[in-house]
């Protein structure tokens, strides 16, 4: 016998309703973990290697074949965040990628315990000054974060200023300190033109970035920064502007229930107009991850990317881009990919790929 219209449409509320309750249930069901109680944890069950301190200095950290994580040092206590605490002393150090030293402790002490201890050591970086490691979000491809980053970059985009300029890039960023971070990045290009053909260094960046604020329960953060561009490349044969450019920039941040919003805004501006024009360039991309596992990461984005001239005879024009694109992240490798897209009439290129490989690095 077939069944009503508003039979089926009960049955089908009420599987919503089951769905709904089931998840806000393994949402209560997950374990928080108590700093005090996992303090004493810790002194009990790993003093020995890690120091009564959590120095790394403890009795048998000389006899290890890898020194034992100092966890007052902020550069690694606060760049994971407290499931991954969980998951190395849950599973080992193989588990993450680190030293089989470190032993697993599943079924020596209960998953409650386990929370409590990661708790504590995520108590560990005192430094209030230090942005931690839960605002760093996804990189997209083109618009650059916020956050100081420790990282090192190798990628590529092509055919850029309609001459079919292939750019190979490499981006090295370093923390100075909690909220201040340096970049460089040197470029080479390959510019196949209907003029022939050149390749050689292009112009090189170099940036320096600092947080003026930031939240780590809701998850926000903005920084402020100046880029200058230094002309390493050759303007006579199409390998770069041929004078300094001075970007100064604001960038931001934001992660709302894994939907992550992030936006930079700067002034381009040439110390010779005659060669380029002053303008105003904003980038805005948007997407959402997902975390199947704590090592992995998965982010689908979308960016928009514009620039409008400010001075010469090109003043109000702007030429605009979006660019649908995917990262992967396993542990600290990630890589990159997508296509930007022109949007406008005006545009310096047709359609560009993009990717890139990221290694985070804590030295």
């Amino acid at each position: 016998m077939e069944r009503s219209p508003i039979a089926k449409a009960r049955t089908f509320a009420f599987g919503v309703i089951g769905i709904v309750v089931l998840a806000v249930a393994a949402a209560y069901a997950a374990i928080i973990g108590d700093p005090g109680r996992g303090k004493v944890i810790f002194q009990q069950s790993c003093s020995l290697c890690h120091g009564p301190d959590a120095k790394g200095t403890g009795y048998l950290a000389p006899f290890l074949p890898v020194p034992p994580a100092d966890f007052t040092d902020c550069r690694i206590t606060s760049e994971d965040p407290v499931e991954m605490v969980e998951g190395v002393i849950q599973h080992g150090g193989p588990w993450a990628g680190l030293s089989s030293a470190m032993p697993a402790w599943e079924g020596t002490l209960s998953e409650q315990q386990i929370a409590d201890v990661a708790s504590y050591v995520k108590t560990l970086c005192t430094d209030r000054n230090w942005v931690p490691g839960e605002l760093n979000l996804p990189r997209p491809l083109l618009t650059e974060k916020a956050f100081p980053e420790q990282e090192a970059i190798l990628g590529a985009r092509f055919g850029r200023n309609g001459h079919k300029v292939t750019e190979l890039f490499a981006d090295l960023e370093y923390r100075l300190n909690g909220r201040t971070s340096l970049e460089v990045v040197p470029r080479y290009l390959w510019n196949s033109g209907t003029g022939g053909s050149e390749s050689g260094i292009g112009d090189t960046s170099i940036a320096v970035q600092h947080v003026i604020a930031w939240d780590p329960v809701q998850l926000w953060l903005t920084s402020i920064g100046l880029e200058v561009s230094l002309p390493t490349g050759n303007k006579s044969r199409g390998l770069g502007t041929g004078e300094v450019v001075f970007e100064p920039f604001v960038r931001g941040g934001w992660d709302w229930h894994q939907v992550v919003l992030q936006a930079s805004l700067a002034m381009v501006l040439p110390t010779e107009t005659s060669n380029m024009n002053a303008a105003f360039a904003y980038d805005i991309a948007i997407g959402r991850y997902f975390q199947p596992d704590p090592r992995l990461q998965i982010t689908p984005m979308v960016e928009f990317n514009s620039e409008t001239r400010m001075t010469g005879a090109a003043k109000g024009e702007t030429m605009s881009a979006v660019a649908p694109e995917i990262r992967v992240k396993w542990l600290q490798w990630s890589a990159g990919m997508g296509v930007q897209v022109p949007i406008t009439r005006l545009r310096d290129f047709d359609v560009r790929p993009l990717f890139d490989i990221v290694y985070e690095y804590m030295f």
